[in-house]
């Protein structure tokens, strides 16, 4: 799976025939004596560009300044592969969506990851009057609102008015073979187009990916992330996410988040900057005739509970491992990413009615619906314009009062200096890992990050550089040489 961030030439023939033939179908019969006064072709040009018009300047292009970790194929050898904590400086690229005209942004979560700078860039056939009001370059800083991980979605804003938007279609009406077109920013070349058709819908090509997508043959490439997934009528069908490739390249196989859960989550973004989602305290995965078979159990598709957590209203509730789930609230439960979207719409306070199989026996469960925590134990997640290099280290850094969820911290420390994860190639080599906290210098304590450079940089080459620091609830003493 390769996220992208294009439609075979076979396929694009086969979609311009579909709809030569569908306006043929339609056409009013000529008599003999009339002449003909429209091309199929013409009608189809003048079609696909007046939607290509009117679409494309709610696209936009995204650059990210940031920190990533480098894929398993960039890492090299064994000794850098295990350095899963290693990151490197990176200006990455991809698209958006612009869906409300004050600067409300959609894009993938993953473009945004690890972001310290993002910038946006708009159409340059955007339209009077808003054209005459646009700064140099069309390019606006942009904040990011929320991501939800889960279903790989961000929301950016930026501070602009009466922007051109895109409506959303109805993604539960869509069915395969409807004529559907990806815009986007694919290699940074800004609003191309392509067009397919939607292979399939409520698609995953991964058992345990939590959401269903949309599954396309349109183009979809590296930078198309964030795109859209467009309707003949200009609607907005899907957010374009990810493909299945083995060459890297488009191959037919791409996926788009539904536009009906994108509005849902684009909501919850917009005013609580994170998404609510109902829990219960139960881990799932999906059946696969190999499990049903190791475990006996009575049918081979479905979800089954693979975990249920201590003192939560499953586990209260009297739900075990092995539970076959039948059903939530009477709607029969058949793969993994429609369990999961059920809770997408819960809040803490409601009650869900589960019927589950255990062996031959049907039970039901009606338990009641708390919030779901969405903290990240991924120190990477922490990365933002708060975050700096401390070069003198080979680190990124954050004080741990400014971390997100620096509150319900866990830490034996009151203070001291986060490390979010190690700088590839660093000029100096220590034995610091991502999540240790820098609790002081030579003894000296330090609480920012501005401190601890400052204290760094008082060192000469050669000189004994010892740092206290706090790892896994333990303190331990790291000590080397300045370089």
């Amino acid at each position: 799976m390769i996220k992208a961030n294009g439609i075979s030439t076979l396929a694009a023939i086969r979609s311009l025939c579909i709809f030569i033939i569908f306006l043929a179908s339609v056409a009013p019969a000529q008599q003999p004596s009339q002449a003909v006064v429209s091309d199929p072709l013409a009608q189809l040009n003048s079609s696909l560009q007046r939607l290509v018009m009117r679409v494309s300047p709610a696209i936009v292009q995204i650059e990210v300044l940031g920190y990533r970790r480098p894929s398993d194929d960039e890492r090299g050898d064994e000794t850098q592969k295990s350095e899963a904590d290693t990151v490197t400086e990176t200006n990455t690229s991809g698209s958006g969506v612009i869906l409300e005209a004050d600067g409300y942004i959609v894009t993938n979560a993953h473009v945004v990851d690890g972001a310290r700078r993002v910038r946006v860039s708009l159409d340059e056939r955007m339209q009077p009057p808003f054209q005459e009001s646009l700064p140099p370059g069309r390019t606006f800083e942009a904040r990011v609102v929320g991501k939800f991980e889960e279903a790989d979605l961000a929301l950016l804003k930026i501070e602009a008015k009466g922007l051109p938007t895109i409506r959303l279609a109805d993604s539960d009406t869509i069915q395969p073979g409807a004529l559907v077109f990806s815009i986007g920013n694919p290699e940074g070349l800004k609003n191309t187009v392509g067009m397919g058709i939607v292979s399939a819908v409520s698609r995953t090509n991964d058992a345990e990916r939590p959401a269903a997508y949309i599954q396309t043959d349109a183009p979809i490439n590296a930078g198309s992330s964030g795109g859209a997934l467009v309707d003949i009528n200009g609607r907005l069908v899907g957010i374009t996410s990810f493909i299945v490739s083995e060459s890297g390249g488009n191959e037919g196989l791409g996926f788009a988040l539904p536009s009906n859960l994108v509005q849902l989550i684009y909501h919850e973004l917009r005013t609580q900057g994170y998404v609510r989602t109902g829990d219960i305290g139960v881990k799932v995965q999906t059946i696969t005739p190999t499990l049903a078979a190791g475990l006996g159990l009575s049918q081979d598709w479905g979800v089954v509970v693979s975990d249920v957590e201590p003192n939560s209203p499953a586990a209260n509730a009297g739900l075990h491992v092995q539970d076959v789930l039948v059903t939530l609230d009477g709607t029969p439960i058949r793969a993994l990413p429609q369990f999961t979207a059920s809770f997408y719409t819960m809040r803490a306070g409601d009650h869900v009615r589960l019927e589950v199989l255990r062996g031959s026996e049907r039970l039901i469960f009606n338990l009641p619906v708390l919030e779901k925590n969405e903290d990240s134990d991924d120190p990477i997640d922490s990365i933002s314009n708060r975050s700096s290099p401390v070069a003198e280290l080979g680190v990124l850094c954050i004080s741990m009062k400014e971390r997100p969820g620096a509150e319900n911290s866990e830490l034996r420390s009151d203070s001291g200096v986060v490390v979010l994860a190690k700088l590839a190639h660093p000029t100096l080599r220590t034995s610091l890992a991502a999540g240790d906290l820098i609790r002081s210098v030579n003894g000296t304590p330090v609480s920012t990050v501005k401190g601890l450079q400052s204290a760094l940089e008082k060192f000469k080459s050669g000189d004994p550089v010892v740092l206290q620091i706090e790892r896994r609830r333990r303190l331990k003493y790291i000590s080397f040489e300045m370089d």
